[in-house]
């Protein structure tokens, strides 16, 4: 496969990763079908790991450099600005990953007898393995198994879109070389 196809599959991935991103977000954003106020809502959903570092960091590299891939030495797509674009893609999603990941281990924000709080914080995760506790939050309503699944789809997501930026990064590396070399 020739090295501008590459790029294109990998943008076309990329692409779906980062829209699968931004909707797993905004899900995360209405719990329960329903608005809340910020403070009703976990620090790790209003931070927006799926709309800023899954999302809009990594469709920075669909735009020209990926999906239309690379046009022959001294062609009209600059390499250096794809690399560029990769490193920027791969800091969005490991962005994307830290803060799922924690958001993950934390547990969401819920109220519990009328308190709102971090009630599964001090678990260290393992929350994740007794669902039975997942019910003591009374609002909002089936909270807990609505973030871990969002929070884990975002997990995931961001770990393919890092290995597809550094796999890109990789395609890339000879087309750069040989783009410098055209150069001068």
């Amino acid at each position: 496969m020739k090295p501008w196809n590459r790029a294109c599959c990998v943008g076309l991935f990329l692409t779906t990763l980062s829209l699968v991103c931004i909707v797993a977000n905004a899900f995360l954003l209405v719990p329960d079908g329903k608005t809340w106020s910020s403070d009703q809502l976990s620090l790790h959903v209003l931070l927006m790991p799926g709309f800023i570092g899954g999302g809009l960091m990594v469709r920075s590299l669909e735009h020209r450099p990926v999906t239309r891939g690379w046009r022959g030495c001294c062609g009209s797509i600059s390499i250096p600005c794809s690399c560029w674009c990769s490193v920027f893609g791969m800091l969005g999603a490991i962005y994307c990953l830290s803060v799922s990941g924690v958001g993950l281990r934390i547990g969401p924000k819920c109220s519990i007898n009328g308190e709102w709080d971090y009630h599964f914080q001090e678990t260290a995760g393992t929350y994740l393995k007794n669902d039975t506790s997942w019910n003591l939050c009374e609002e909002p309503l089936k909270v807990v198994p609505w973030n871990v699944t969002l929070f884990f789809l975002l997990v995931v997501a961001s770990c393919l879109e890092i290995v597809l930026c550094g796999l890109h990064l990789v395609v890339e590396a000879p087309l750069l070389r040989a783009h410098l070399e055209c150069r001068f």
